[in-house]
């Protein structure tokens, strides 16, 4: 029933578009000639015809089945303007109609059937083809038409030729005006760029188009091709529609000017006169169709790349979030783990922040007796142990997501190696291998670099050189080069590797060796060293040979650190004071332990501090109270410390105020968070004392005033008995050092018992040592050792 009633629907669509032809092509090929006729030539001829190119345009556009419609109007036309009232001109006139319909009916078949599509003026090779096919149309019809005006004795037999000529010409010239003006008129068009500026474009170009042709065709001036500019202007800035109907405008003006005697084209024979003529419309007419067929191919070319572009970025995108997705399914396992660690490590600083923050201020209490003094000491000392394994669970969480990041600091060169060498020796001695520890006498006393970033590298080119070698054993050299930068070398006589094997042993979780020794680890080793390594300005070499053993190396060059001698030998004893007026510091944080450290660090030694839970009573607090430094956490409720400093950085009288962020957040990206957000400076929670200190000297630019206590005079004292000790062998210290590094005062007793067994003239050094182990100074005892292990070996 549906497909009746549409049935129904098109055929009566049908009828009305051939009833609408029937009226509405009469009417235009009427006006149309009409206004040709105003045109005429003096002596009757005209330069264009255009009825052929108006039907020609309609069945382009609507079809076959106007055809009825288009061969009234012809008749009708026919009758209107050239009716004599005599029966052989109404016969003639009746003869000629329907050859002309027959005619652009076969033609509109023809370019249906050759060009194959809707619109034929779209590309360049199609209006070649649409040209060429309007030849014959007109030549039949006339030729036909003339013929039988002469039978009929309308027109002479002797001026056949030159009617033949002025009639194919006039309605070749119609076909390349007409026609293109009807279609694209015809067409849907939708501007994408309507706007003011453009309409006022067209405006003026219409307007310069008048002109020239007025000019050109109204007086003498042979301007007539200053046309074609403005016209290639058209067709590249608007397009078909508006440059066919400037082809139609320069059409009219110039055929109403040269039939009126004026322009260029106006001779005193009519033939040469419409020949020149017709012949610049021609000219005109096709170089705007080609030019305008050659800028829609390139559009559409264009159009046709961007669309191929923007599938391949597509098919790029959807590829790409395939495997966006894959890695997500991946790594969900290991990120899930990073960020509890990371987490956790962030819960295990914050309570440490008090333990510690608290030791540290009971260590500077003078009524606490000494042997409690004693028992702070340890409190610190497991505090500090206990976040240094808090940081390196960090760094393994750091290293998963990418952003691992070189912390320099000055520190004791030898001492460096020394217990780096102490580890690997250790796993060498149960191995049942030597290690040879090969050290330059040129090498700094201290250096600036990141201590623990180059401690991981070095004991995981060691660990690896020990775990493959079974047999011989491990060198591990240090010296420095000509150059001034220091090489680090291990060199075993383990397994080797085979050259295809080294070219990926730098490749994360790639292990080499037997399925026993990579049980072993993880395949990390190797890539986290060779990341630092390049973090430093260095790349890791190798050299290696199957079953002979292999050659690690890298050079870098480090700063020495001059000053980090006196830095860290001159001891001024605890700050109790500053060297100016009162300053006021306001503390934000919404946990009370944190605020209560960091007030009982500052009140005692004269600073005025002001407390608040959150960044909205901190940005209050600072408004009313203006301190001379804020410190301030980050994450808060109510408002965080982010959003409290850049508040307070948008008042002009906070510009320039001090502010410190302060967090359990050691991740890097919160530290420059924190500096985007206006922050001076970031100390990291748990807060250390001597960090705390530095910063408030820096940006207060403050002078210390220090207490020298009765300690550090004795231990002043000790220290420059030092050059007149006699020292114990290196076997006999590495006990004693193995156990001042676990902090085990009973062990360290019984090596110093140990060593006085040895020979009487050490009791100077163990009663140092024991001094140093009852004021739990580990520190003090490592770092002792570590000097004359070097001087013994």
């Amino acid at each position: 029933m549906e497909q009746i009633v549409n049935k129904k629907q098109f055929k009566f669509t049908l009828d009305w578009t051939v009833l609408i032809s029937a009226v509405v092509l009469p009417i235009i090929g009427y006006t149309l000639i009409y206004l040709s006729k105003t045109l005429y030539f003096k002596d009757g001829a005209i330069a264009c015809w255009p009825t052929g190119g108006v039907y020609l345009a309609a069945m382009l556009r609507l079809g076959y089945r106007i055809w009825p419609a288009a061969l009234l109007s012809e008749f009708t036309i026919n009758q209107l303007l050239f009716s004599d009232g005599k029966l052989s001109t109404f016969i003639v006139n009746t003869l000629i109609s329907p050859v002309t319909v027959i005619d652009v009916l076969v033609t509109t078949f023809l370019i249906h059937r050759i060009i194959k599509r809707r619109n034929p003026l779209e590309r360049s090779e199609d209006i070649f083809k649409f040209v060429l096919l309007l030849i014959p149309s007109p030549l039949v019809t006339n030729t036909y038409g003339v013929t039988v005006q002469a039978l009929a004795g309308i027109t002479p037999w002797a001026s056949f030729g030159d009617v033949l000529r002025n009639w194919l010409i006039q309605g070749f010239t119609s076909y390349l005006v007409i026609i293109p003006m009807l279609l694209t008129w015809s067409q849907r068009y939708v501007d994408k760029q309507k706007s003011l500026k453009k309409f006022a474009e067209l405006g003026c170009l219409l307007l310069l188009v008048i002109i020239i042709s007025w000019t050109t065709f109204s007086s003498g001036y042979p301007l007539e091709y200053m046309l074609i500019p403005p016209l290639i202007w058209a067709v590249f800035r608007f397009g078909q529609r508006e440059s066919t109907t400037l082809v139609f405008i320069i059409s009219v003006i110039a055929i109403y000017g040269t039939g009126h005697g004026f322009g260029s084209f106006a001779k005193h024979s009519v033939v040469l006169s419409l020949f020149l003529l017709q012949s610049f419309i021609c000219v005109v007419a096709l170089t705007t169709l080609i030019l305008s067929g050659v800028i829609n191919e390139n559009k559409k070319a264009a159009a046709k790349l961007k669309r191929a572009n923007d599938e391949l970025e597509q098919r790029v995108e959807e590829r790409t979030l395939e495997l966006q997705q894959a890695k997500i399914i991946a790594d969900t396992a290991n990120q899930a783990k990073s960020e509890f660690l990371a987490s956790m490590s962030h819960e295990l600083r914050t309570p440490l922040n008090g333990i510690l923050g608290y030791a540290q201020i009971l260590q500077r209490s003078k009524v606490i007796p000494e042997k409690e003094h004693k028992g702070i000491n340890i409190i610190h000392q497991c505090g500090e142990h206990l976040l240094t394994l808090i940081n390196d669970v960090l760094d393994l969480s750091k290293i998963e997501a990418k952003k691992m990041e070189l912390h320099p600091k000055d520190f004791h060169f030898p001492s460096f190696l020394q217990s780096v060498v102490e580890i690997c020796s250790i796993r060498a001695e149960q191995k049942g291998i030597s290690f040879d520890y090969r050290l330059n006498n040129q090498l700094p006393i201290a250096i600036c670099a990141d201590d623990k970033r180059l401690r991981q590298v070095l004991i995981n080119l060691l660990g690896n050189a020990i775990k493959f070698t079974d047999t011989g054993g491990v060198t591990f050299k240090v010296e420095v080069l000509e150059n001034g930068m220091i090489r680090f070398l291990i060199e075993d006589t383990g397994v080797g590797m085979a050259p295809d094997v080294m070219e990926k042993i730098f490749l994360p979780f790639e292990q080499v060796g037997s399925s026993e020794k990579q049980i072993e680890g993880t395949g990390l080793g190797l890539a986290i060293s060779h990341k630092v390594v390049s973090l430093m300005g260095a790349t890791i070499n190798v050299e290696s040979q199957l079953g002979v053993g292999s050659t690690f190396w890298f050079d870098i060059e480090f700063m020495e650190a001059k000053e980090w001698t006196n830095t860290h030998n001159t001891q001024k004893g605890t700050v109790i004071g500053f060297e100016s007026e009162k300053r006021k510091i306001l503390i934000v944080d919404d946990r009370w332990e944190n605020r209560s450290v960091l007030v009982n660090l500052l009140q005692p030694i004269g600073f005025e501090v002001l407390e608040a839970t959150n960044g909205e009573e901190g940005l209050e607090k600072a408004i009313q109270e203006k301190p001379d430094l804020i410190i301030t956490d980050l994450a808060m409720p109510v408002m965080d410390g982010f959003t409290m400093t850049k508040h307070l950085r948008e008042l002009e009288e906070f510009e320039n105020s001090l502010i410190i962020a302060s967090s359990a957040s050691v991740f890097d990206f919160h530290r420059h968070e924190a500096v985007l957000s206006g922050c001076n400076d970031f100390l990291p929670k748990p807060v250390q004392v001597e960090e705390l200190f530095s910063q408030l000297q820096n940006h207060l630019q403050l002078q210390w005033i220090y207490e020298q206590s009765q300690k550090l005079a004795t231990n002043s004292l000790y220290l420059a008995e030092t050059s007149v000790m006699d020292i114990p062998p290196a076997s006999a210290l590495t006990t004693l050092y193995e156990a001042a590094q676990r902090c085990d005062v009973a062990d360290i007793q019984a090596a110093v018992l140990e060593i006085e067994r040895l020979d009487k003239k050490y009791k100077a050094f163990t009663e140092k040592v024991l001094f140093l182990a009852d004021e739990f100074e580990m520190e003090a005892i490592v770092s002792l050792i570590n000097i004359y292990i070097i001087d013994c070996n």
